[in-house]
């Protein structure tokens, strides 16, 4: 075998070794990287707390990530916003590297949502989306732009919220009601625009959501109404046994249903 040959064969060995290993250390390093990007990024554009948990994205472009959590903002009782279960995600790995990043799907699984009306916004998620808002205004500075340089966009194809629970806080129950929030489907989001910021993905998301959660909290507050109104009846008839009370006292039960309403407009 001559010097060539030998030259050959070992350049060929040690690019298949470079590669493999390339491979193991994009593998295994990648997620705590994603992990990294969510927890210090994630706080500054929802203006709350953000974890996750753990990110596996395989060279392949499939991915998933565990564990995501946004907390509530300032102001709302329960501790947090959104409880993601499992986002798994489809890169198409042949645009990472143009100004246009393209995910064929995003699947988020069993997501858990607190939906507490109330506050300056009206509500936990809707502050969210002016937290959302904010950050992206602020980021569009001629300034910032130039120290970050060009902002890659996207393209989703589809992303899919599927078996996901809402719990509805008001201030008149000690107890959240809890039920399905429906199945949400969005497509080709940036796509006519030839792409979106990552911002206004999350903001379309958060918006959408919201809107789902908002009509899930005005059928459960019916729900509330009627619970209360029987707690309170029974309650005043206890009373009225006791010291006699006027019977038109009862009457001002009906009052307390009406005026649950007005806590998610």
């Amino acid at each position: 075998m001559n010097s060539f040959k030998r030259l050959a064969i070992g350049l060929t060995t040690t690019l298949i070794v470079v590669i493999v290993g390339l491979y193991i250390f994009l593998s295994s390093n990648l997620g705590s990287l994603i992990v990294d990007a969510v927890e210090s990024f994630g706080p500054k554009v929802t203006q709350s707390k953000v974890s996750l948990n753990s990110a596996n994205i395989a060279i392949t472009g499939e991915g998933e990530l565990n564990g995501l959590v946004v907390g509530n903002p300032k102001g709302y009782k329960s501790d947090n916003a959104f409880e993601l279960g499992a986002i798994k995600m489809v890169l198409d790995t042949d645009s990472l590297t143009s100004d246009v990043i393209r995910i064929k799907s995003i699947l988020i699984e069993s997501p858990k949502l607190n939906y507490e009306p109330g506050g300056d916004a009206g509500s936990n998620l809707k502050q969210l989306v002016n937290n959302v808002q904010q950050f992206a205004g602020s980021s569009t500075s001629s300034e910032e732009k130039s120290e970050k340089g060009k902002e890659k966009k996207l393209i989703i194809d589809l992303l899919s919220i599927v078996d996901g629970e809402v719990s509805v806080t008001t201030p008149l129950s000690d107890q959240p009601i809890s039920t399905s929030l429906p199945n949400i489907e969005l497509k080709d989001i940036g796509k006519k625009s030839g792409g979106t910021s990552s911002s206004d993905v999350v903001k379309l998301v958060i918006e959408k959501v919201t809107s789902a959660a908002t009509n899930v909290g005005n059928i459960s507050v019916d729900e509330l109404k009627t619970k209360l109104q029987s707690q309170v009846g029974d309650k005043l008839k206890d009373v009225q046994s006791q010291i006699k009370a006027p019977e038109g006292l009862e009457g001002k039960t009906g009052e307390v249903g009406d005026k649950l309403k007005s806590i998610f407009k």
